[in-house]
């Protein structure tokens, strides 16, 4: 899949590193220019469109960028076009919620091709995960005397719609309006389990060949109920046996000094880079972008750098093999 630059080169819809980028990539590093590697779209939780997201990077300065919604891909093409569009290196990102034996993360996913077959194969199990959890609230609502039909909110490709419990409640004739279904839903004050929209981390190892993409630990001192825990070293272990986990995102705004300086340590034990961004959501809610000097994450801005080179060099001999044959 492929897509003409405005200077009329075609390159890859996903990632496509040729020289210029290996070059732009090595400036970054060696000169500590300033990077974001965690922000969020509409496509997930976050105020800007993507096209949006990078035109502030760009006013900030920033000179590589990667958009991580939470489990979802549908801005990486307008963000990377975006980018190209204003000069700044563009590193394909997702948030990924997972469970490891019961306790729940958020695991940044960078350097894939979010058009292969494998991210629609992992979409189908996030929308089973996501269903698993609309079913469980269903099951409330007939406990509590309602017999509301899930298949009354199923669309017409057989999932769930969005925000199906409304729908479904209207359409069984237990509220006059939409507004009123949802107003009648949320008064019953539901328990909403939202490990279950988390995949199971052996689930989702294996939809990921080794070298289809890399990981980092997503802020691991945050620890909120319903969201994520303390980074256990015997997590990361699991962790590192599942995935190809390669850093630990020590520089989060949620962490203090204490924590930066304990996950550098505990990255550093494990072998493992460090990254670092603002988990950037919008401006209404004072999360915005930060540009944060290479030379924080520089290790991992090499591993990136050695990806793309074994990338360019393939294609290149794959290049001069066709033009042999």
């Amino acid at each position: 899949m492929s897509e003409t630059c405005p200077d009329g080169r075609r390159v890859d819809a996903a990632v496509g590193p040729d020289e210029q980028s290996l070059e732009r990539l090595d400036q970054v590093i060696g000169e500590s220019l300033t990077v974001d590697l965690h922000s969020h779209s509409r496509h997930s939780d976050g105020h800007w469109t993507p096209g949006e997201l990078i035109g502030e990077a760009s006013g900030l300065g920033l000179a590589l960028v990667s958009l991580t919604d939470h489990d979802r891909l549908e801005g990486q093409a307008e963000a990377a076009r975006a980018a190209r569009a204003r000069g700044l290196l563009f590193l394909p990102g997702m948030e990924v919620s997972l469970r490891v034996e019961g306790r729940l993360y958020h695991v940044l996913c960078y350097d894939f091709d979010w058009t292969s077959a494998l991210w629609e194969e992992f979409r189908r199990h996030r929308r089973r995960a996501i269903e698993r959890f609309h079913l469980h609230l269903f099951d409330q609502l007939r406990a509590r005397g309602y017999a509301v039909d899930p298949d009354l909110a199923r669309g017409e490709d057989g999932w769930l719609v969005d925000d199906p419990l409304p729908h479904a409640v209207l359409r069984a004739g237990l509220a006059p309006t939409l507004d009123a279904a949802r107003q009648f839903v949320h008064s019953l004050s539901l328990r909403r389990p939202v490990e279950l929209t988390y995949l199971d981390l052996a689930e989702f190892a294996v939809l990921v060949p080794p070298e289809a993409a890399v990981f980092s630990v997503a802020h691991p001192a945050r620890q909120e109920p319903g969201v994520s825990v303390r980074l256990t070293e015997e997590d990361l272990r699991h962790l590192t046996r599942a995935l190809p986990l390669v850093a630990l995102e020590a520089y989060h705004p949620y962490h203090s000094m204490a924590d930066v300086e304990w996950y550098r340590g505990l990255a550093a034990r494990h072998g493992l880079a460090v990254t670092c961004g603002s988990d950037a959501h919008g401006h209404p809610v004072r999360r915005p972008l930060r540009p944060h000097p290479a030379d924080l994450c520089a290790d991992f801005l090499r591993i990136i750098r050695e990806r793309w080179a074994r990338r360019a060099a393939a294609a290149s001999e794959g290049l001069r093999e066709r033009l042999v044959h």
